[in-house]
């Protein structure tokens, strides 16, 4: 039987685990291919090339003291080649001989300047091909204790570290759409034109502070809120 959303926030440490563990095993949550932006395939999405780099981002769940169950995510500096100003979940590529589980807790050791004190690895997440990046990402699913010390970002590729109630991810009225404008830029770095486009988005509240995550993050935790509930 599926829980409610009542129930669910209030589950405790193992009875997440278990229900993640249980719902990843099974593999009936397909893609969140409805939070996919609107843009042309073959022009600026389309399938995986075989020489794609392969990556691996962390998506933790733990329970914050205020905010109940929560999923840590950073927004990126706008000065990065890919992804700059988006937010994302900690993450990045593989290295040789690493298991997606090692890439994805090393990067976020990196990103965060902690360590995941990881209670359960639940499992992987379909994987996804990020065109703009050219990565095939696998997303690992990971409950958490809380973390012993405050949040360390590394400036380089982290402005600024998000974080993301449960209680928000299952709120449908959290589901909004964003637009952007990106510019054309080509080899040699003239501009040659842009590209207009809209995508679903969810929308987190930090405080005074409003963000909209969308794109493949977006896609992800559609898929992560469907095996929630």
């Amino acid at each position: 039987m599926k829980p409610n959303a009542t129930e669910l926030l209030q589950w405790s440490q193992a009875e997440l685990a278990d229900h993640l563990t249980r719902r990843l095993l099974a593999r009936r949550i397909k893609p969140g291919r409805s939070f996919a932006p609107q843009l042309a395939y073959g022009r600026h999405r389309g399938p995986a090339r075989r020489s794609s780099r392969i990556a691996a981002v962390a998506i933790t769940l733990f329970q914050h003291d205020q905010l109940g169950w929560t999923i840590p995510l950073t927004l990126r500096p706008t000065t990065l080649m890919h992804h700059g100003g988006q937010i994302c979940f900690p993450g990045g590529r593989a290295e040789r001989g690493e298991t997606m589980l090692q890439a994805a807790t090393r990067e976020y050791t990196e990103e965060l300047g902690v360590r995941p004190r990881v209670h359960r690895a639940c499992g992987e997440l379909a994987s996804y091909y990020v065109y703009a990046s050219d990565n095939q990402v696998h997303p690992m699913v990971i409950v958490t204790d809380p973390p012993e010390q405050a949040w360390q970002p590394d400036p380089v590729e982290v402005a600024k570290v998000i974080l993301l109630p449960v209680s928000q991810l299952i709120d449908p009225d959290r589901r909004q759409r964003t637009s952007h404008r990106r510019l054309v830029v080509s080899e040699n770095g003239s501009h040659v034109g842009e590209v207009k486009f809209s995508a679903p988005a969810i929308e987190v509240r930090n405080r005074d502070q409003v963000h909209r995550v969308w794109g493949a993050t977006a896609m992800m935790l559609h898929q992560l809120a469907q095996l929630l509930l």
